[in-house]
This record gives structure tokens, sequence and C-alpha cells, in this order.
């Protein structure tokens, strides 16, 4: 599995949104969007799938589902998504830090690279995390709102891992869109473990963000939406 999934396409420097988070939000948690279909917007993103079935990452062009009990997997492009962001990676800044970073800290480094806080920014964050918590939630039967779901999340945490953040900035000013602030999810190096970030201690890591000034949004085809 070290190829990627996606089809060569023309470069683009907008964010694809497959579905609006209010969405998700509300508990609409099925929809007909296959993973194949938003590789055709992007390489690089994160997400979820059908009935949340784990937390997602698209790295290089390769969908991996992260379990909730932080174990990972290679997703089939044919698995379908109510919610996925995904961009054309391609940084327009990077930067090396070798000092010792909390969440906060990584943050304000971060705060301190963007232009523009009405932009959205691609982020990338790569290198030895000496601590991860992440967590992930397990597949929902029922349409539930994410507020109540909230209490079947599953935590764990990861020591002296070498691996990857993937994920967004978006402004506030687009909370039904997508997920305002920072949205970020972890990959391991070894591709077996991974989750939603809430926290994390890191270095040295190369932060890479991407500028965009663009956005595609698809709205859902279900009767519920």
């Amino acid at each position: 599995f070290g190829f990627s999934q996606r089809n060569n396409m023309k470069k683009t420097n907008s964010l694809y949104v497959s579905a609006p988070v209010n969405a998700l939000v509300k508990g609409i948690l099925r929809e007909d969007k296959t993973l194949e279909e938003v590789l055709e917007h992007g390489n690089f993103g994160l997400g979820t799938f059908n009935d949340l079935d784990g937390e997602m990452v698209l790295l290089d062009g390769i969908f991996y589902d992260l379990h909730s009990d932080g174990k990972t997997n290679i997703a089939d492009v044919t698995i379908q998504t109510p919610y996925a962001c995904v961009t054309e990676f391609e940084p327009d800044t990077s930067l090396h830090v070798d000092e010792d970073l909390s969440f906060d800290l990584l943050k304000r480094k971060i705060d301190q690279m963007v232009l523009s806080k009405n932009l959205i920014y691609a982020i990338e964050v790569s290198g030895d995390f000496s601590s991860i918590k992440a967590r992930s939630v397990p597949k929902q039967e029922t349409y539930r709102p994410l507020v109540d779901i909230a209490g079947d999340q599953t935590e764990f945490f990861f020591s002296n891992v070498k691996g990857t953040l993937v994920g967004f900035w978006t402004p506030d000013f687009m909370d039904s869109v997508t997920v305002p602030g920072y949205h970020l999810h972890f990959l391991s190096d070894d591709k077996t473990k991974g989750g939603h970030l809430l926290d994390c201690a890191c270095s040295p890591v190369v932060i890479k963000i991407q500028s965009i000034d663009q956005l595609t949004l698809d709205l859902p085809h279900s009767i519920d939406y």
C-alpha cells in the first residue's frame, strides 16, 4: 500500500468541504460521497466516515481510518463520508523548530507564520512527539447529534512517537461550514496509530503551512438534510 490512491489532477489553492459540518453536528452521519470522489479535490486533509466509524487522515493521497482503539488502517476508496475537508497541499511557508513545544506553544508558532486570520490554512507538523493525547469515536448505529456522541469518545495516549499532524486552521465566521480554529489529526510514521488531536508535546518538528483563499462546498444529497 505504498502507492497513492489518487489520480493526477490539476493543482488548486482551494479547500474542498464535502458537506457542511453543521449537518454532522445535527446528527446527519451518512452521505453518499465516496472517498474516491473526495480525492478529485486534493491529496491532504481530514474528516470522518459514515456512522462516525473512525477519524480520517488523508496524507500523500492515501486515506487512513483512525479507529476508536487508536489503531489505524488504510481506508478503501469506495467507503463513504459525511464530512471531509481536503486540499492539494503545496506549502508556501515552513519552519524547523528545535525547542520543546507544548500544544499551546505550537499554535503560537503557527499563529506567527500566518498572513491573515481571515484566510484558511492547511497545516502539517511532522517530527518527534514526546506525548500525544488523541481521541476517536466508535461507530454509531443511529443518528445522534454530536453533543450526545461526545460521551462515547475514547481517549488514548502515545509516548515518544514519530508522526505527522494533518489539518487546518479556519476562521470563526466559517463555523457552519467547517470546524473553526485549529482542527488537527495525528498519524504515526509507521501508520499504526492516530486520532483527533487533543494535546501534544513535541521537538524537533517541521511546520509547513499553506494559505488557502478559495472554498468549494458540496451540500448533502440526503432527504434528512
